[in-house]
């Protein structure tokens, strides 16, 4: 690869060591759960936002999580149809890597995008978890209070991650080797700016308030009546799977921002699988836990076509 700089070409050669068929073998079994996690997405946007939006349109807790959907869907789109077959298919890359040798907005974009929706995801689990609580802390007012500040939470979501990314922006966005084929990269415009470090510390800050809000909604669960029990087990198990898919993120970051005296390539990949686990997984365990989403996408009931504002009700949403 050439001398790295803000402007002009930046070139770079394939790594052809790589075999090909195996590497074309490791893309297609990310796809084979990738594109899984692509069509959950779509039919749970399509139940909320579309087939059922007058049901879930007045529960923040699904119009958080569709906002979080939403960008999962993008991301795992985009990991599909561009990021890991230009990654792991060898013989693309001297037919597409000469097109990005010279700066451009499309290869800016592309690395843009995944990291902004990383960044809004973290920040999206705050939300979430805040509103889990909330609900059981104050269950005769959560609807009110969340319906003053529901757009307010989807503002900072969607401006916060600008704290991460402005570097980006600043920043001369280059492609350089990854396994047999290329991935985006970018040469830092103000040095300190480390993507990885800023992405982890949202990363943090998002398993602490998840941690935290669980312990505290469950210790509020323990009080309400024995009723709601079913809906305490459900509610730990969401918020432990969620927690733990998080950590699994937290710990790929915290290597690739901290410990780079190993190999940057491999836990470079490894972010990638960490993700993956909490992209797919998240609407996986939403679909497990909420009975009424779940009858509303296979139809094997009849659908609820109200959300009652009741104390049990909206816990069990959750």
């Amino acid at each position: 690869m050439s001398n790295l700089t803000q402007e002009g070409s930046i070139e770079m050669s394939c790594d052809l060591s790589y075999d090909n068929t195996w590497e074309i073998d490791k893309c297609l079994f990310q796809l084979t759960y990738l594109f899984p996690g692509i069509a959950i997405h779509f039919v749970i946007l399509k139940t909320i936002l579309w087939k059922y939006w007058k049901v879930y349109r007045n529960n923040s807790f699904f119009m958080i999580y569709a906002l979080d959907s939403i960008m999962n869907f993008i991301m795992l789109t985009l990991a599909a149809f561009l990021g890991r077959p230009m990654i792991f298919i060898p013989a693309l890359c001297p037919i597409f890597s000469p097109y990005f040798f010279e700066p451009s907005i499309f290869l800016k974009s592309l690395y843009i995008i995944p990291n902004y929706f990383r960044a809004a995801s973290s920040v999206n689990q705050i939300m979430m978890s805040i509103n889990r609580m909330t609900c059981v802390i104050y269950p005769m007012s959560y609807i009110t209070i969340w319906k003053k500040y529901l757009k307010i939470a989807i503002i900072i979501t969607l401006l916060s991650p600008f704290l991460i990314i402005w570097n980006i922006f600043l920043s001369r966005v280059y492609i350089s080797p990854t396994r047999g084929g290329f991935s985006p990269n970018y040469l830092k415009y103000v040095k300190w700016a480390s993507i990885s470090l800023l992405q982890f510390s949202f990363l943090f800050l998002a398993i602490v308030i998840t941690v935290v809000s669980t312990v505290v909604t469950l210790v509020y669960l323990f009080a309400l009546p024995m009723r709601l029990k079913s809906a305490e087990r459900t509610l730990c198990f969401a918020n432990i799977t969620i927690s733990i898919a998080f950590l699994i993120v937290a710990s790929f970051q915290s290597l690739f921002a901290f410990f780079t005296v190993f190999d940057v390539a491999t836990l470079y990949i490894l972010q990638f699988f960490g993700y993956d686990f909490l992209n797919i997984s998240s609407p996986i365990v939403i679909i497990l836990i909420n009975p009424q989403l779940r009858e509303h996408i296979f139809g094997k009931k009849k659908s609820v076509q109200t959300i009652q504002v009741s104390t049990s009700q909206s816990t069990s949403m959750l």
